[in-house]
């Protein structure tokens, strides 16, 4: 209970930011879809530290364990060490690769007919990863994928067309 309850500041966090980006998006579509690039881009890096090697806790003290140990993942077991963070791996090349993509077209320099395709790739990969390497205090991760994914599909948004 004491772990959700400490996620409620992320939350909130998360909820007036998306909508201070909606926001933007309908009215400044320049401004808001450089900040939703940064927001992709920045949601896609967050999966990077699946690579990086657990901290020492500090001394004398018992704080949150680090959510981006692949050691502690279902997957990696059940396959074995080895091929588990092999996957792990190419997934988090995929979700950066994908998610940088994604905020170049949001913002037009690619084109924008691939926008939907790019933010759908690198949000499915990421809730891939997420849920086989599942740690309950990345469950916003998976919110900010869902939330990509119906933006993307619905056509809620799309970037302007140069």
């Amino acid at each position: 209970m004491r772990g959700i309850v400490g996620m409620l500041p992320w939350v909130i966090v998360l909820a007036i930011g998306g909508a201070a980006i909606w926001l933007l998006l309908g009215r400044q579509a320049g401004l808001g879809a450089w900040v939703l690039a940064a927001v992709i881009v920045g949601h896609g890096l967050v999966h990077a530290l699946y690579l990086v090697p657990p901290p020492d806790p500090p001394a004398g003290r018992h704080g949150p364990r680090w959510p981006f140990d692949l050691g502690r993942s279902w997957l990696v077991a059940l396959a074995g060490a080895r091929r588990g963070r092999r996957l792990a791996v190419l997934l988090v090349v995929v979700i950066v690769a994908a998610s940088i993509l994604a905020a170049v077209a949001t913002v037009g320099v690619l084109p924008v007919g691939w926008w939907s395709a790019l933010v759908v790739l690198t949000a499915v990969a990421s809730l891939v990863l997420l849920v086989l390497a599942f740690e309950p205090q990345l469950i916003l991760g998976i919110a900010i994928d869902a939330v990509l994914i119906v933006v993307a599909v619905s056509g809620a948004w799309t970037p302007p067309v140069s």
